[in-house]
This record gives structure tokens, C-alpha cells and sequence, in this order.
């Protein structure tokens, strides 16, 4: 965390500070389901005004870096209505 650097695969990433930071939060919880409002809080901060989709944006940026296969996502996983957690995948 401290030196910025995700891997996976045995690969460093190429996240921008956001994708770190959403992935961060995700990982500091595993399991917890956090809302796109949770998210634009921890990561954007309080003062971020506009539309919480953006956090929709930078997730699936950030399936496009880390999952197998983005359209079917093993790690980060879609809480219909609610949001996003990080799971092991099986």
C-alpha cells in the first residue's frame, strides 16, 4: 500500500490513483458490499459534487486491469442496486 504498486498474475498494474484507491478501499474490507456513495466519499472525498456513476466508470476500468475476463468479473462483484465487493474468486 505504501509504495503504490498493485500486482496480479505475478505482474505489476498499471492503475491510475483512482483505480489504486477504489481497489485499496475494496481490499481493506473484503466481502463488504460498499455503495457507489461510500466509494465517492473514500475516494474522492466529501467535497466531490457530480455524478456518483463516475465510480461505475473507474470500476470497470479497473476489471478491464485485474479480471480474467472483465464482462465476467471473479474478484470485483456487482451487488445489484447497492454496489461493490471484493471477493475471492472460487
Amino acid at each position: 500500500m505504501d509504495r503504490h504498486i498493485a500486482r496480479a498474475g505475478g505482474r505489476d498494474l498499471d492503475l491510475t490513483a483512482r483505480e489504486f484507491e477504489i481497489l485499496a478501499a475494496l481490499m481493506a474490507r473484503p466481502g463488504m458490499v460498499f455503495t457507489r456513495e461510500n466509494l465517492l466519499e473514500q475516494v474522492w472525498g466529501y467535497s466531490y459534487f457530480g455524478d456518483a456513476r463516475v465510480v461505475d466508470v473507474h470500476v470497470a476500468k479497473l476489471r478491464k486491469k485485474i479480471e480474467n475476463d472483465p464482462s465476467r468479473p471473479c474478484f470485483i462483484k456487482t451487488v445489484r442496486g447497492v454496489g461493490y465487493k471484493l471477493e475471492p474468486c472460487e
